[in-house]
């Protein structure tokens, strides 16, 4: 009976391993054009929709929104900041472990003034570039173009993402030891000040 019992933990063990291990596909998104007046951001699941959006951006590039939230963000400042820092340490971990299988982006970016054009897309481009080399992708260039005759923007981007939970737990954990790690230095620090 105890063998059997103990192929049972086995067998449970290789199971819970090999879920922890798969892969969690994401699908991101995002397009946005001005002269419409259409922006839509979706976030996808294995491939079923968890999470869509729809923008008004007249609304957006006025302003109001950004004064609401920068209200209630001055509300909550100083509450929680220990808590939000170690959230913000975590998301950064997490996002060191995500695999990028697929990334398109098409944009075309016109103010009115070509100077102004051309650092647009100038900034989106070194944008783009950071976004694939801090992900470990060799993106392909994109295509970013400026509008010279009008002012619109128009951003399409499509990426398909890949994380498993022993990265997410793994990514945890390291922030975890390297918090702990800080604060009983600061503490021995502290201690050996006379």
């Amino acid at each position: 009976m105890a063998d059997t019992m103990f192929m049972i933990y086995l067998v449970l063990a290789i199971i819970i391993l090999h879920i922890i291990s798969l892969p969690l596909m994401f699908g991101v998104n995002v397009d946005v054009n001005t002269d419409i007046n259409v922006g839509k951001i979706s976030i996808s699941f294995m491939f079923i929709p968890v999470f869509r959006k729809k923008i008004n951006i007249k609304r957006l590039l006025s302003g109001q929104d950004i004064d609401r939230e920068d209200k209630e963000e001055s509300k909550n400042n100083g509450e929680n900041k220990g808590f939000k820092k170690f959230l913000t340490d975590c998301a950064i971990k997490i996002l060191k472990f995500v695999c990028v299988k697929s990334v398109s982006l098409y944009s075309k970016i016109g103010t009115g003034d070509a100077a102004a054009d051309g650092m647009a897309v100038g900034m989106l481009r070194i944008m783009y570039t950071q976004f694939c080399a801090f992900f470990g992708f060799n993106g392909d260039g994109g295509k970013i173009e400026p509008e010279y005759n009008a002012e619109v923007i128009v951003f399409d981007f499509f990426g398909i993402f890949s994380i498993s939970f022993a990265d997410i737990i793994f990514a945890v954990l390291c922030a975890v030891a390297e918090r702990f790690a800080r604060l009983t230095t600061a503490r021995r620090n502290y201690e050996n000040v006379t």
